[in-house]
């Protein structure tokens, strides 16, 4: 049992990730006799047989099965030991990369922004807004550091995330506009429903690309921005509706400067969506002293307004 290695068990989930042990050889660049070599001599150490070798691929035993999550807890501290020595090595970061999601406002982590620069004020930051998928994928191509975004599904498994905010979206429009006459802001009213029959005919501000997954299109004519101040401006303007973090506009709606609109129906609910915001890094990826004190300010600044 002494003689067992982190090698073998790296080998042992490997082949159980590729579903062979000739994907395993491939995935870890050696020849198959060294991976078969490598699972025997696991075996023969542990005295247990941990694959069943009598089908086309590869299965684990009883025995494989209950030593499959105490192998990949090993792992786990293995990369996460790794990473705390790297992180001790290494000193303060020369830039952060940070990847904003276009359809998040920028405010969302200016508080985590601000307490950031007193930290670190010679630490410059790059911010770029982009859409979700490439926001996530820039930091599995490792051309971020953190990245924020919306949740959406297949989420890719080299991340780890932590919540920074549940917002909740509202219909707005200027005074001005026509749909304005529907509603009220007068706190003993209660707003009149709004029909996607009315929305309709009316021109719908949308934050949109041409690869990004669009909820929530209702109205005939829609006019595309790529980001969220873009439709705030319109919005403002008076030249049509859409969505917007209600924390984003209250101070808007107080004064006047804009009115909610209640849907009757949206999408397929009869009330508005949340939307969760997540700030996510790569697992594997050491960060240092000032990329980890600006993840946990951002996750920390989840009740600040937007």
């Amino acid at each position: 049992m002494n003689a067992i290695t982190l090698d073998q068990f790296m080998v042992f989930l490997t082949v159980i990730d590729e579903k062979s042990f000739a994907g395993a050889a491939r995935k870890l660049s050696r020849t198959q006799s060294a991976i078969t070599y490598a699972i025997q001599k696991l075996e023969e150490q542990s005295d247990l047989l941990l694959f069943d070798r009598s089908t086309y691929r590869p299965t684990l035993t009883d025995a494989g099965r209950s030593l499959l999550p105490r192998i990949r807890r090993v792992m786990d501290d293995v990369g996460d030991f790794r990473l705390h020595v790297q992180s001790m090595a290494q000193g303060i970061e020369a830039e952060l990369n940070v990847v904003l999601d276009n359809f998040l406002p920028l405010s969302l982590i200016t508080p985590a922004l601000d307490a950031f620069y007193d930290a670190f004020p010679m630490v410059p930051v790059r911010i770029s807004a982009v859409w979700t998928q490439e926001a996530r994928q820039s930091l599995v191509d490792k051309r971020a550091d953190l990245g924020v975004f919306l949740r959406m599904p297949g989420m890719p498994a080299e991340l780890e995330n932590k919540v920074v905010s549940d917002i909740d979206l509202v219909l707005v429009v200027a005074p001005h506009h026509p749909l304005a006459n529907v509603s009220s802001n007068d706190p003993s009213k209660a707003p009149s429903k709004v029909s996607q029959h009315v929305l309709r005919d009316h021109l719908q501000i949308v934050v949109s690309n041409q690869d990004s997954y669009n909820f929530g299109l209702v109205g005939v004519n829609q006019w595309k921005v790529s980001e969220m101040r873009l439709r705030y401006e319109l919005i403002m303007a008076g030249l049509g509706w859409g969505s917007m973090p209600r924390q984003m506009i209250e101070k808007e709606v107080s004064r006047g400067e804009l009115i909610i609109l209640e849907p009757e129906q949206w999408d397929s609910s009869n009330k508005m969506p949340s939307i969760t915001a997540l700030v996510a890094k790569r697992k594997d990826k050491a960060m240092g002293p000032a990329a980890t004190f600006l993840m946990d300010e951002i996750a920390r600044k989840r009740l600040y307004p937007l």
